[in-house]
């Protein structure tokens, strides 16, 4: 985990617990910066990746917003059934296809970038190895705040 923070305050979910492969830090800071090439190197080590289809990592995480660094092979999906949350995804390297609702689809390249509206599910499919930053806000009523 390659990340810079201004101050050692943590948000109101304080930090993550760690696992043998990756320690624990804060989920929410003034600022945080992360080395995506080297988040992503990192989760393509980790067991859940070498040994299945895909891997993730929170890299903030707040009451209302979250974003997560994820890797899929080809042929994962990922998938948010009840849409409840506004929600951005970056392809950062590969190719994905990406179906909102039930009738809306549009395919993802390398440094695409979708943005769904709330209230909408989605789905998105690896078409090839793929890496990519998930964003998700819920609107305050939603997000239990």
């Amino acid at each position: 985990m390659t990340s810079d923070t201004t101050t050692a305050d943590a948000g109101s979910y304080g930090s993550t617990s760690g696992t043998d492969s990756r320690g624990s830090r804060p989920l929410i800071e003034d600022l945080m910066v992360f080395s995506l090439p080297a988040e992503i190197d990192a989760l393509r080590e980790e067991g859940p990746y070498r040994d299945g289809d895909r891997n993730s990592a929170t890299l903030a995480k707040e009451v209302d917003f979250r974003v997560l660094l994820t890797v899929l092979r080809s042929g994962a999906s990922l998938d948010e059934h009840d849409g409840d949350a506004r929600a951005s995804i970056q392809l950062l390297e590969g190719s994905a296809g990406l179906t909102v609702g039930s009738a809306e689809e549009a395919q993802l390249e390398e440094v695409d970038v979708a943005v769904i509206d709330a209230g909408r599910p989605w789905l998105l499919r690896a078409t090839s190895d793929c890496a990519l930053v998930l964003t998700l806000a819920w609107p305050r009523e939603k997000a239990g705040v």
